[in-house]
């Protein structure tokens, strides 16, 4: 896990480096073409396949254990093959409609081919992602993620040398994540044709029922959350009363702003993906309280450190726009604030909606993002023709919020355990609107309230969280010694 953080962190800053130079080398609304198409990718990608590699975090190690993990591998394969198929053969078939729908015009069509491509890339590089990690490779997968990092850049940005346009983004992107993922999969193919056959035919009706019971509402989550996330930015196009030019150039605007709270949600998401097969084996163990726990005190040590790094970001954030991108994007850095406390809710959102997944309450995971769109799409429909950009970032941030206090509420329900020190770190980020000196002063009374008090880690979040930093450094002592043993080393 710390090896694949590690990596992570690199691959983000790879990513950070390549946002930049996009922001920089493209116009607002070339920019802004390039956020709707990779929003509509990030949405059709996992909604194509039917949530069914989304499951894998939840069920691999459940049919492991029961020895039909070879069963469990061909047939999900088999379906996502033929998902994959028809979801690209969708977008060509409706290439004309889907172009009016992302980008308000019927000119892009050969571009949504492009587009229909990339998605199946897209959906093999996802699925081999939540296989890996179900798998506790996680290794080949931060092998895997940074290989596709570092490839998208220099493919991109040497296409973009060439033809400044967003088919050359799509080529880069879409390359990119096809040669990353077949160099994984013949890295652990050997591994996966060893893998023990069953001793007995496990019947589809046994099989399919309980895995579809929860893909669907993986697949519902899914749906939900992503057009939760990009519902803004296609009502800026719709509904902004902008003509599509000065919306893209908007959206432009909200992608340079979202460079770095970005950075959040993918850590979010890495740590869900992580925590997720451990939360699973010990809830299938019968240590439902010790998921509990453990889960509670993520969210607080997730939610402090997201904050910390929010308010480094706002007091950065002039030399940010100002001068690394230029000052192309002072509609960015206006929003900048609301953008960093949407990102955190969100992240924190993700990692939370864990506890009602090992529950098997997955139907109840899907009513706070439904709850939040429709909250959403009101408050953008209120805040559009009155604040413009500003408004749509508001309104996502705000149901973001809705969307984590409703989560933990159903969560606590069924055992997850919360407190006062919870409540406390969910609500800081809303001084980041106030600015870096009001976030600042909350930071500081949170590290004080966490390591001087008892106020926001109870007895027992305290002596695992001093357990967890003796493991750590168990782990490393004997890494650096070895390195000092080596001569020329320091």
């Amino acid at each position: 896990m710390l090896i694949l953080i590690a990596v992570t962190l690199v691959q983000r800053s790879v990513g950070f480096g390549r946002g930049v130079l996009f922001c920089r080398w493209l116009d607002p609304e070339v920019l802004g073409q390039w956020e709707l198409a990779y929003s509509f990718l990030l949405l059709a990608a996992p909604l194509a396949v039917l949530g069914v590699p989304g499951s894998f975090g939840r069920y691999l190690e459940h049919f492991r254990q029961r020895g039909h993990l070879l069963t469990f591998l061909r047939r999900t394969t088999v379906w996502t093959v033929v998902c994959t198929l028809l979801a690209v053969g969708t977008v060509a078939l409706f290439a004309r409609s889907f172009s009016y729908l992302l980008f308000r015009t019927y000119d892009q069509v050969n571009l949504l081919y492009g587009i229909a491509i990339c998605l199946a890339s897209i959906i093999f590089h996802h699925t081999l992602t939540s296989l890996l990690t179900a798998l506790r490779l996680y290794r080949v997968v931060s092998a895997m993620n940074f290989g596709q990092s570092i490839l998208f850049a220099l493919l991109a940005l040497s296409l973009l040398l060439v033809d400044a346009s967003v088919s050359s983004i799509l080529i880069g992107y879409g390359v990119a994540c096809a040669i990353a993922s077949s160099g994984a999969l013949m890295w652990v193919w050997p591994a996966l044709r060893e893998v023990d056959r069953p001793l007995n035919q496990l019947p589809q009706l046994d099989f399919w029922p309980q895995l579809m019971r929860f893909a669907f509402f993986v697949w519902l989550t899914n749906l939900l959350s992503h057009f939760f996330a990009i519902i803004d930015r296609y009502m800026l196009m719709h509904y902004s009363g902008l003509t599509y030019l000065e919306a893209q150039t908007q959206v432009g605007n909200y992608h340079s702003s979202r460079i770095v709270p970005l950075l959040l949600i993918s850590f979010a998401d890495l740590l869900s993906g992580l925590v997720m097969p451990h939360l699973s084996s010990d809830w299938e163990a019968g240590r439902k309280e010790q998921v509990g726990k453990q889960l509670n005190l993520s969210l607080k040590l997730t939610s402090i450190g997201m904050l910390g790094f929010a308010v480094c970001v706002l007091l950065f954030s002039p030399l940010l726009f100002d001068v690394i991108l230029a000052g192309k994007y002072s509609d960015g850095l206006t929003v900048l604030p609301w953008a960093l406390s949407g990102c955190i809710w969100y992240g924190v959102y993700a990692l939370s909606q864990n506890y009602l997944w090992c529950a098997e309450k997955t139907r109840l995971a899907t009513v706070p993002l439904a709850f939040g769109l429709i909250l959403n799409i009101g408050l953008n429909l209120l805040l559009l023709p009155i604040w413009g950009l500003y408004g749509a970032v508001v309104a996502t941030s705000t149901s973001s919020l809705v969307c984590l206090i409703t989560i933990l509420v159903l969560s606590r329900r069924y055992g997850l355990c919360l407190d006062r020190g919870t409540w406390l770190t969910v609500f800081a980020p809303l001084t980041l609107a106030a600015g870096p000196v009001a976030s600042g002063c909350t930071l500081l009374a949170l590290l004080l309230a966490t390591f001087g008090t008892h106020q926001i880690l109870n007895g027992e979040e305290r002596a695992q969280l001093h357990q967890l930093v003796a493991n750590l450094v168990g782990k490393l002592k004997p890494i650096l010694e070895r390195r000092r043993s080596v001569p020329g080393n320091v």
